[in-house]
């Protein structure tokens, strides 16, 4: 049997970084397709939704998709790595550089793929990192993106949930993923604040002991092929009303991997 050969322009032709608009939108329109929507009919309303937008000031570099979204680890490893904490488990500072353990050399450990005067460079563009001294420390067990890179960081967390929704809606039940989610159609708009400020440090919590645990086999498996690996927590809400009622204009939405990263504005 002759296996199909895939359509030109398939995201199977090209590296995945570079497919990376391409993937979102088949994912998404396979989702909406076996959900029974038309084919034609999203085609239409694709169309009539991007003919209404203006082009982007930027241009788009998928290449730096999982640039942005790797950079936390630096920070997470800086955080558990033996060689790179106390006898209490806080960070030291690290030079720049040297013999022994130095920001380059975390950086070239945990990012071997990127130059570490690169890596440095952003963690400090992005406050994760500050010096002290001669040395740097780490600001937090987080990292703070700008809106820039943090659109690019929300990007691949959206095309995370889209193959987890297609590969649990479309795929075998015994292959299926976690994918949970609580509901309340009834919420008070007026209880959103103090509900939000409570569930953040509660994800921010959960999040750092999920990926203590995902250091902590990355670091025990010798061999083998390795994956990207993402666990995210996101509030959602129903939209305009919680804004409106609230007169809460300009607040940003905060979501990401706590412990690893927290997409924001600057601290």
């Amino acid at each position: 049997m002759r296996r199909r050969r895939a359509p030109r322009g398939s995201s199977e032709l090209r590296p995945r970084e570079v497919a990376y608009s391409q993937e979102c939108l088949e994912r998404l329109a396979r989702i909406l397709v076996h959900s029974g929507h038309s084919p034609a009919a999203l085609a239409r309303e694709f169309r009539e939704i991007c003919s209404a937008l203006k082009e982007a000031k930027d241009s788009w570099d998928p290449l730096q998709l999982n640039y942005w979204a790797d950079l936390p680890h630096v920070i997470a490893h800086w955080h558990a790595d033996p060689q790179y904490v106390d006898s209490l488990g806080v960070p030291i500072p690290l030079p720049l550089q040297g013999k022994g353990p130095s920001l380059f050399a975390l950086a070239r450990r945990v990012l071997p793929s990127q130059e570490p005067a690169k890596v440095v460079k952003s963690l400090l563009r992005l406050h994760g990192v500050r010096r002290n001294g001669g040395r740097y420390v780490p600001t937090g067990r987080s990292v703070s993106y700008s809106r820039a890179s943090g659109r690019v960081h929300g990007l691949l967390a959206l095309l995370g949930m889209l193959r987890t929704v297609e590969r649990n809606v479309s795929g075998s039940r015994s292959g299926a993923i976690l994918e949970r989610a609580a509901m309340n159609p009834n919420f008070p708009v007026t209880a959103l604040p103090a509900f939000h400020r409570r569930l953040k440090p509660h994800a921010a919590e959960f999040l750092w002991g999920i990926d203590g645990d995902m250091r902590r086999r990355e670091m025990a498996a010798s061999g083998g092929p390795r994956t990207r690996l993402g666990v995210c927590v996101f509030a959602f809400e129903e939209p305009g009303i919680g804004k409106e009622s609230l007169g809460s204009k300009g607040r940003r939405a905060r979501a990401g991997r706590v412990g690893q990263t927290e997409r924001r504005g600057k601290p």
